[in-house]
């Protein structure tokens, strides 16, 4: 209980010195600015190892360097960490820029704020098969987390204040398995994950409207509900902590190296890895507020006396594998707001194999197949055991009824 209080005093202290001090309010028109050119059509979705996903590292760099950030990318003062992937013989560069702290005392530590930039470019891969060789323009995932990160590289710059170093990073390959922030993990020296006190993930977070700001991995430290709590309320905010232990982000990257980390995000949403994924579609206001809980969150954490109290440790061994990807889908868009035992669903989608089998938004899924489901990442796991055309069994609760049905599994 006294840690929880101590930790409660500091995170509102923190909110009072950081309202306190005179702030250029967050306006909307700069990342709608910075959305609308990543999901344009001349960067033709920014697809991995394209000259398009090169120039949207370029454009990334130069925002970084016209705010004043250091380079952080390679000891010669490059902004990029670059590298050959081995598993597709591509070259992947990271953007990092460097916002030094200003304490002695925590020389060395650092927090982290990431969004990935690349996304499926032409659809030759990751994309539903009719989609192949159409642009995805990927404006909510993630043009929208970009967004974001370069305005508080803006916001943050104006802080005199900030006591351990923040290091932004556009990460480079997320769409192939969580290239860049593994690389950055496991490759990064001048600021270690060893003394990384935290991370802020920022993907598909484009779409708020009147719904909740979903925060994955809170989990990760104790600290990390007080911390978003004051943020949401600095924001006008409503946040949902979700328990889903999902493998789909940067951030999960950072947790298996043992780094408290979290994802901000609004939700899925049937325009997910389609074309149809649009600028026009975006909700400027909702950036504005996801930008504000952000700069919160990150100021506390920089500024947060000692390190935060972890609840997972680093996976001993070699790194995390890059997630594996399943084949096929079965075209219902998770509610991550939910929390209890299984999978509840916040929609269906057109034509999918669970509206044809009559399921609908509400619907929680307890099992498929043999596997119970707890968690969406279960069911995820039976899904990668399945080809499509196959049947899938699903077991599920509609109004404290359980009830049955038999999917067919699409390709992905």
């Amino acid at each position: 209980m006294k840690r929880f209080g101590t930790v409660l005093i500091t995170v509102v202290a923190a909110g009072l010195a950081w309202t306190a001090m005179a702030q250029v309010p967050i306006e909307p028109e700069k990342m709608m600015e910075t959305v609308r050119f990543l999901s344009d059509q001349p960067l033709r979705g920014r697809g991995l190892g394209t000259p398009e996903v090169d120039q949207a590292a370029m454009f990334i760099a130069r925002r970084f360097e016209a705010v004043g950030l250091l380079p952080g990318g390679a000891p010669n003062g490059s902004w990029y960490q670059e590298w050959t992937d081995p598993e597709t013989r591509v070259r992947m560069r990271n953007v990092v820029g460097i916002l030094p702290g200003r304490s002695a005392e925590h020389s060395g530590q650092s927090v982290v704020i990431g969004a990935h930039y690349d996304h499926l470019g032409m659809g030759l891969s990751g994309a539903l098969k009719e989609n192949q060789g159409k642009v995805h323009p990927g404006a909510d995932d993630n043009a929208s987390g970009v967004a974001v990160l370069l305005e508080l590289v803006e916001r943050l710059t104006l802080v005199a204040d900030m006591e351990r170093t923040i290091v932004f990073v556009a990460f480079a390959g997320e769409e192939a398995g969580r290239k860049g922030s593994r690389y950055y993990v496991e490759n990064e020296k001048r600021y270690p994950v060893t003394r990384t006190v935290g991370m802020i993930n920022l993907d598909t977070v484009g779409r708020l409207g009147k719904g909740k700001l979903i925060v994955l991995g809170s989990g990760s430290a104790k600290e990390w509900p007080a911390i978003l709590r004051e943020a949401g309320k600095a924001a006008g905010v409503e946040l949902a902590e979700s328990v889903q232990d999902l493998d789909a982000s940067d951030q999960k990257s950072f947790l298996d190296a043992g780094v408290p980390a979290v994802q901000l995000f609004t939700g899925a949403h049937l325009d997910y890895h389609r074309p149809t994924d649009t600028a026009d579609k975006i909700d400027g206001k909702g950036l504005v507020k996801v930008a504000t809980v952000a700069r919160a969150v990150a100021f506390a954490v920089a500024n947060f006396p000692g390190p935060l109290t972890r609840t997972i440790a680093a996976l001993p061994g070699t790194p995390s594998p890059a997630r594996s990807d399943r084949k096929v889908t079965i075209g219902i868009i998770p509610d991550f707001t939910y929390n209890e035992k299984g999978v509840r669903l916040g929609g269906t989608q057109p034509g999918g194999p669970a509206e044809k089998a009559g399921m609908k938004e509400g619907d929680v899924i307890l099992q498929a197949g043999n596997t119970p489901v707890v968690v969406l990442k279960d069911l995820s796991d039976a899904l990668k055991t399945k080809q499509p055309g196959e049947k899938l069994p699903v077991r599920y609760l509609r109004g404290g009824k359980e009830m049955n049905a038999e999917l067919d599994v699409k390709e992905r």
